[in-house]
Protein backbone atom coordinates (compact mmCIF):
# COMPACT_ATOMS: atom_id res chain seq x y z
CA UNK A 1 0.00 0.00 0.00
CA UNK A 2 1.40 3.29 -1.14
CA UNK A 3 2.13 6.04 1.75
CA UNK A 4 1.66 9.54 1.68
CA UNK A 5 4.98 9.81 1.65
CA UNK A 6 5.82 7.69 -1.19
CA UNK A 7 2.83 9.24 -3.64
CA UNK A 8 4.53 12.57 -3.06
CA UNK A 9 8.28 11.39 -3.75
CA UNK A 10 6.54 9.58 -6.80
CA UNK A 11 4.59 12.90 -7.70
CA UNK A 12 8.03 14.75 -7.17
CA UNK A 13 10.27 12.74 -9.69
CA UNK A 14 7.84 12.79 -12.33
CA UNK A 15 7.49 16.56 -12.74
CA UNK A 16 11.16 16.42 -12.47
CA UNK A 17 11.47 13.86 -15.46
CA UNK A 18 8.69 16.53 -17.09
CA UNK A 19 10.32 19.08 -16.26
CA UNK A 20 13.52 17.82 -17.93
CA UNK A 21 11.89 16.22 -21.33
CA UNK A 22 10.18 19.83 -22.00
CA UNK A 23 13.29 21.82 -21.49
CA UNK A 24 15.29 19.07 -23.60
CA UNK A 25 12.59 19.63 -26.70
CA UNK A 26 12.91 23.59 -26.54
CA UNK A 27 16.38 23.92 -26.96
CA UNK A 28 16.05 21.44 -30.18
CA UNK A 29 16.99 23.30 -33.10
CA UNK A 30 13.34 23.58 -35.01
CA UNK A 31 12.85 23.46 -38.72
CA UNK A 32 14.07 26.01 -40.81
CA UNK A 33 12.29 27.82 -43.46
CA UNK A 34 14.98 27.18 -46.57
CA UNK A 35 16.11 30.25 -47.74
CA UNK A 36 18.65 31.76 -50.70
CA UNK A 37 19.79 29.11 -53.16
CA UNK A 38 18.75 25.54 -53.25
CA UNK A 39 20.65 23.24 -51.49
CA UNK A 40 21.05 19.67 -53.92
CA UNK A 41 23.01 16.87 -52.49
CA UNK A 42 24.19 14.99 -56.10
CA UNK A 43 24.29 11.95 -56.15
CA UNK A 44 21.91 11.12 -53.03
CA UNK A 45 19.28 13.35 -53.52
CA UNK A 46 16.24 12.17 -55.73
CA UNK A 47 14.17 14.13 -59.07
CA UNK A 48 10.71 14.44 -58.24
CA UNK A 49 9.49 14.09 -61.15
CA UNK A 50 11.65 11.06 -62.83
CA UNK A 51 12.98 9.39 -59.27
CA UNK A 52 16.43 9.43 -60.97
CA UNK A 53 19.42 10.17 -58.91
CA UNK A 54 20.67 13.72 -59.70
CA UNK A 55 24.21 13.44 -60.53
CA UNK A 56 25.16 16.23 -63.65
CA UNK A 57 25.08 19.77 -61.89
CA UNK A 58 24.80 21.29 -65.64
CA UNK A 59 20.90 20.09 -65.80
CA UNK A 60 19.99 20.42 -62.38
CA UNK A 61 16.95 22.40 -61.74
CA UNK A 62 14.66 23.54 -58.29
CA UNK A 63 12.34 25.38 -56.98
CA UNK A 64 10.44 26.46 -53.67
CA UNK A 65 7.48 26.90 -52.83
CA UNK A 66 6.00 29.61 -50.37
CA UNK A 67 6.12 27.39 -47.43
CA UNK A 68 9.91 26.59 -47.83
CA UNK A 69 9.13 23.08 -49.49
CA UNK A 70 12.13 22.15 -52.15
CA UNK A 71 11.58 20.05 -55.09
CA UNK A 72 14.87 19.55 -56.73
CA UNK A 73 14.81 17.71 -60.22
CA UNK A 74 17.70 16.39 -62.36
CA UNK A 75 16.91 17.81 -65.61
CA UNK A 76 14.77 21.10 -66.62
CA UNK A 77 12.88 19.09 -68.75
CA UNK A 78 11.54 17.34 -65.86
CA UNK A 79 11.04 20.46 -63.92
CA UNK A 80 8.65 21.59 -66.45
CA UNK A 81 6.51 18.17 -66.97
CA UNK A 82 6.29 18.89 -62.83
CA UNK A 83 5.03 22.43 -63.16
CA UNK A 84 2.81 21.57 -65.77
CA UNK A 85 1.28 18.47 -64.02
CA UNK A 86 1.37 20.78 -60.41
CA UNK A 87 1.65 24.33 -60.96
CA UNK A 88 2.73 25.84 -57.95
CA UNK A 89 1.57 29.15 -56.61
CA UNK A 90 2.44 32.25 -57.64
CA UNK A 91 5.38 32.84 -54.85
CA UNK A 92 7.17 29.76 -55.86
CA UNK A 93 11.28 30.80 -57.18
CA UNK A 94 12.42 28.27 -60.20
CA UNK A 95 16.23 27.95 -60.52
CA UNK A 96 18.09 26.60 -63.22
CA UNK A 97 22.27 25.39 -63.62
CA UNK A 98 23.85 27.17 -65.59
CA UNK A 99 25.46 24.43 -68.53
CA UNK A 100 28.31 26.31 -68.85
CA UNK A 101 29.09 27.43 -65.70
CA UNK A 102 28.85 26.14 -61.61
CA UNK A 103 26.26 28.71 -60.96
CA UNK A 104 22.21 28.78 -59.83
CA UNK A 105 20.19 31.04 -62.67
CA UNK A 106 16.68 32.23 -62.25
CA UNK A 107 14.82 29.68 -64.20
CA UNK A 108 12.54 32.54 -65.44
CA UNK A 109 15.09 34.75 -66.77
CA UNK A 110 17.47 31.87 -68.38
CA UNK A 111 17.99 31.82 -71.95
CA UNK A 112 17.75 27.85 -73.17
CA UNK A 113 19.17 25.44 -75.59
CA UNK A 114 16.56 22.85 -76.65
CA UNK A 115 18.71 19.97 -78.75
CA UNK A 116 18.94 16.71 -79.99
CA UNK A 117 22.61 16.60 -79.17
CA UNK A 118 22.27 18.14 -75.68
CA UNK A 119 22.14 15.55 -73.79
CA UNK A 120 20.58 15.93 -70.71
CA UNK A 121 19.42 12.77 -68.30
CA UNK A 122 16.12 12.17 -69.14
CA UNK A 123 16.91 13.21 -73.14
CA UNK A 124 14.90 16.48 -72.66
CA UNK A 125 17.76 18.22 -74.27
CA UNK A 126 17.43 21.29 -72.85
CA UNK A 127 20.57 23.10 -71.43
CA UNK A 128 19.97 26.68 -69.51
CA UNK A 129 22.61 29.53 -69.93
CA UNK A 130 22.68 32.94 -68.55
CA UNK A 131 22.25 35.21 -71.89
CA UNK A 132 20.90 34.49 -75.38
CA UNK A 133 24.29 34.90 -76.64
CA UNK A 134 25.42 32.01 -74.63
CA UNK A 135 22.61 29.73 -75.71
CA UNK A 136 23.12 31.05 -79.37
CA UNK A 137 26.42 28.97 -79.77
CA UNK A 138 24.58 25.68 -78.67
CA UNK A 139 21.73 26.54 -80.65
CA UNK A 140 23.83 26.76 -83.40
CA UNK A 141 26.10 23.73 -82.32
CA UNK A 142 23.52 21.26 -82.59
CA UNK A 143 20.80 23.11 -85.06
CA UNK A 144 18.45 23.15 -81.66
CA UNK A 145 16.40 26.01 -80.73
CA UNK A 146 16.40 29.11 -78.82
CA UNK A 147 13.86 28.60 -76.11
CA UNK A 148 12.50 31.37 -72.69
CA UNK A 149 11.16 29.53 -69.63
CA UNK A 150 7.85 30.80 -71.25
CA UNK A 151 8.10 29.00 -74.37
CA UNK A 152 8.91 25.41 -72.37
CA UNK A 153 5.82 25.50 -70.45
CA UNK A 154 4.00 25.92 -73.93
CA UNK A 155 5.81 23.76 -75.94
CA UNK A 156 8.30 21.44 -74.49
CA UNK A 157 7.65 17.54 -75.07
CA UNK A 158 6.94 15.24 -72.52
CA UNK A 159 9.18 12.22 -71.87
CA UNK A 160 8.20 9.06 -70.95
Amino acid sequence: MATRRRFLVLLGGGTVVAAAAVGGYILLPGEETASGLPKIKYGRDTCVQCTMIISDTRFAAAWREQGGIERHFDDVGCMVAYFRKHSPGSATLYWVRDFEHDAWLDAQTAAYAVAAGVKSPMGYGVAAFASAPAAAGVVQRYSGEAATWTSLVDNLKERG
